[in-house]
């Protein structure tokens, strides 16, 4: 699935939680219960994926980042000291 770049993954998180907020009133309030369903499915897929990518995968990216130029410096380094 294709990332929404134009807003912020927060922002996501935010919209997407809003979304299925108003679809499970939604089912409460009208008789449309099939398109609800759908729809509450739907954004509860996207609500937990915005979530994982929140909480887990980014702050990994970011200690990944962080250690492979760590390692990098550390390479550098014993490059160095056996020259």
């Amino acid at each position: 699935m294709n990332r929404f770049l134009a807003i912020s993954t927060q922002s996501q998180f935010w919209l997407f939680n809003t979304a299925l907020i108003l679809n499970i009133l939604g089912m409460v309030l009208t008789d449309m219960w099939l398109p609800m369903v759908v729809g509450a499915i739907v954004t509860t897929y996207l609500s937990v994926d915005a979530l994982v990518r929140l909480r887990y995968v980014i702050p990994m990216k970011k200690e990944i980042r962080d250690l492979r130029h760590e390692l990098e410096s550390a390479r550098k380094e014993v490059k160095e000291s056996y020259e």
